[in-house]
């Protein structure tokens, strides 16, 4: 039918149908450029180099890399302007941008096309576990000091006691999901070695209390296996910790959150049992695979979260802008670098918290101060409080600084 023939409320139907299939959630190539132009700021806002990284990336988007430090990361990517974003979670910090070769415009966002869900092999876990031998002698050094210090004792009665004063000092967090509506646009699979006291949430969410059915998979796992451990020769403690930690049932499988001075971690699928252990034992390192926690590239929220998403752009927590509507907010999300922090009040004063222990003094210096970090009604209450702009100078002000520029100008003239 032509155009011409159609009545006004034919014609805008036909109309509507146009631009709904322009829309993100309609068309694969508005998907496309879509998340290509949201992207494209993002390693911008990350103000330092960080490594040099060989890429390879595959016609479906499946990106294998690898870091000047010897990092693997496998992950996959919707645009290539997503391919940084698979990388920079196992940068240092989130201030580091990575540093990426172009990967070409070929890739494109197809709504109706599944990612890939590449994962480290047998042969990259060895590696992986192998690269830095002073990990492992740093656990085997702990585990020759902890043997020393309760050889006289029940090891059971330490772990128990150990396991009260971890709940007290270093309770565990919720587990932070930030966006679970959102359609994935890129995925991000590590493995290493990683600081036990970073990881900050282990599924069974009170330290040293497992609800697993049968002997074996409860509490008691936990006594029992410090005690093996402990038993065991030292000469055969670092084949011991090669089989539980890799061999046996395969690594302890975490969920990698980036911060602004080092990563903390949530238990992703497996290994909560070794996980309780290394921490109650404070043991220093724990070999897992990774799986990052991407930071969303928008989000849309009731309208109250805008104000705690404005509060976090004005205090320089997060680069980004916030649209408005009546009932729900947009924010369009360039960086973030404590990423929990677009969480609710409760959880981000949470992880604020455990931050905190893990790397002391560091949202200080990102410029949150300390009244701000003791509990979510104080961290709510800051982040809602309007910045104070520093006035500019007073005319009367300006000359004089002016006046005295110019004196100087005229001094240094002057043979």
């Amino acid at each position: 039918m032509d155009l011409f023939d159609m009545d006004e409320t034919e014609l805008a139907a036909r109309l509507q149908d146009a631009f709904a299939a322009m829309t993100p959630e309609r068309s694969s190539r508005a998907q496309a450029l879509h998340l290509a132009a949201a992207l494209s700021g993002r390693a911008a806002a990350r103000d330092r180099d960080g490594q040099a990284w060989t890429v390879r990336v595959d016609a479906d988007g499946t990106v294998h890399a690898k870091a000047s430090d010897g990092t693997l990361v496998m992950g996959w990517a919707a645009v290539h302007q997503a391919v940084p974003e698979v990388l920079a979670p196992f940068e240092t910090d989130t201030h580091h941008r990575p540093l990426v070769p172009d990967a070409g415009p070929g890739m494109t966002f197809d709504a109706l096309t599944k990612p890939t869900f590449p994962f480290p092999d047998d042969d990259d876990l060895e590696a992986a576990f192998d690269h830095d031998p002073q990990h492992l002698a740093d656990l085997t050094a702990a585990i020759a000091d902890l043997r020393r210090q309760w050889e006289a004792v029940s090891v059971a009665l330490r772990v128990e006691q150990a396991a009260v004063q971890l709940r007290a000092k270093a309770p565990q967090v919720p587990t932070l999901t930030l966006n679970d509506q959102e359609q994935m646009w890129c995925r991000s699979v590590s493995c290493g070695w990683v600081r036990t006291d970073a990881i900050v949430e282990a599924a069974d969410p009170v330290w040293g209390i497992i609800n697993r059915s049968g002997y074996e998979r409860s509490s008691s796992w936990i006594p029992r296996a410090a005690t093996e451990l402990l038993a065991e020769p030292p000469a055969d403690v670092p084949a011991f910790l090669r089989h539980h930690l890799l061999d046996n049932e395969g690594p302890v499988d975490l969920i990698t959150i980036a911060g602004p001075e080092g990563p903390v971690y949530n238990l992703n699928s497996g290994g909560a049992h070794r996980t309780h252990l290394f921490r109650i034992l404070g043991l220093p390192w724990l070999f897992a695979t990774q799986t990052a926690l991407i930071t969303p590239w928008e989000m849309t929220r009731n309208i109250e979260e805008a104000d705690h998403w404005q509060g976090l752009i004005d205090h320089g927590l997060l680069h980004g802008t916030v649209n408005r509507r009546t009932y729900v907010a947009t924010l369009r999300i360039s960086h973030c670098p404590a990423p929990w922090m677009l969480a609710e009040p409760e959880t981000a004063a949470a992880y604020n918290t455990a931050y905190e222990r893990a790397y002391p003094g560091a949202l200080g210096r990102l410029g949150v101060p300390p009244h701000a970090l003791t509990d979510a009604a104080s961290w709510e209450t800051w982040l809602l409080t309007p910045v104070v702009q520093a006035a500019p100078p007073t005319r009367g002000l300006r000359r004089l600084l002016n006046l005295r520029l110019r004196t100087g100008r005229d001094a240094a003239r002057r043979p």
